[in-house]
């Protein structure tokens, strides 16, 4: 069979950011959108909830709303509950086992993939993309999003998992807190250490055990710091795992250019500034451990460290 260009496929493929937050997951995602034929729109998972609450807006500072980019893809606030609902009780982690046994209704199956293609084309004649990056990720509310693109909604998905030593990203939030706490969407929760750690974990190891049984031409790794350290190469092989030359993108981070932040949902703070910069280095950590007080480098021992090495850090 003769194969569909890019171009002129009903919806255009996806390459999805799975993962744990404060992994760097909002600037990778900026930086991917920075390529002519590519959009990304951040942590989509979260545009139904983000577009319902009046103290959210679009990365552009714009209510969505009135956000030029999404302005037209619901016409009453019946849509936007509709596509909420059928997200949650098909994507999120309670769902899993239905999910990976493939035992929701068949009537709920087929509301979330029609609503779900009818999102990722809207996406793609808004950004005029060939890929669409969605960096949605593992969390709890996302557990199952990139299996349910995949095998419900019918979309050709490539899982990018991005991992970051998980000391770090637990120092990351134990000092500046959650997001959605840091933005005054919610109270800090109590024992912000011991939910990160778990959360870390359960997100990594369903993105790594998922990721992995879709076989090595739909799941690739790549690590945070790498990308600091080598972007370059880095970046090739994102690149030629997604079968997009990223040399446009590529150059840009060469001669340290700012990246256009567009019409992202959610994600780190950061995407208020408008612009990112990949801030490189060549300083890896050599004591990951002294970050941490004493309580949290065991909670992190007890908990994580086994994934962590799994990953590929040590101890």
């Amino acid at each position: 069979m003769e194969e569909i260009p890019k171009h002129s496929r009903d919806v255009p493929d996806v390459l999805y950011i799975a993962g744990y937050g404060r992994s760097g997951s909002t600037v990778l995602d900026v930086l991917l959108g920075g390529h002519p034929r590519v959009v990304s729109v951040g942590e989509l998972v979260f545009l139904g909830s983000d577009w319902q609450s009046e103290d959210r807006q679009c990365a552009c500072g714009e209510p969505y709303e009135d956000c030029p980019f999404w302005k037209g893809l619901f016409k009453d606030s019946r849509k936007v509950n509709s596509l909420e609902r059928v997200v949650r009780e098909v994507e999120h982690r309670h769902a899993l086992p239905k999910l990976l046994f493939d035992s929701h209704a068949e009537e709920e199956k087929r509301d979330y993939r029609h609503r779900t293609r009818k999102l990722f084309k809207y996406i793609a004649q808004q950004g005029s993309a060939d890929l669409i990056v969605d960096s949605s990720k593992s969390g709890r509310q996302a557990a199952g999003r990139f299996w349910a693109l995949k095998n419900v909604a019918g979309l050709d998905v490539r899982v990018l998992h991005l991992v970051r030593d998980g000391r770090a990203a637990l120092q990351s939030v134990l000092e500046k807190g959650s997001n959605w706490a840091l933005e005054g969407h919610i109270e800090e929760k109590r024992w912000l250490g011991a939910r990160t750690t778990i959360g870390w974990v359960l997100a990594n190891a369903i993105a790594l055990g998922l990721g992995r049984s879709l076989g090595s031409d739909r799941y690739h790794r790549v690590k945070f710091e790498n990308l600091l350290r080598a972007p370059e190469e880095t970046l090739r092989g994102i690149g030629d795992f997604a079968d997009v030359d990223l040399g446009p993108v590529i150059r840009r981070v060469a001669r340290d250019e700012a990246f256009k932040v567009g019409h992202n949902v959610g994600g780190n703070r950061i995407r208020h500034r408008r612009q990112i910069r990949l801030e490189k280095t060549d300083m890896p950590n050599p004591h990951p451990w002294s970050d941490l007080n004493s309580h949290h480098q065991i909670l992190f021992a007890a908990f994580g460290q086994w994934l962590n090495a799994a990953l590929g850090y040590e101890w």
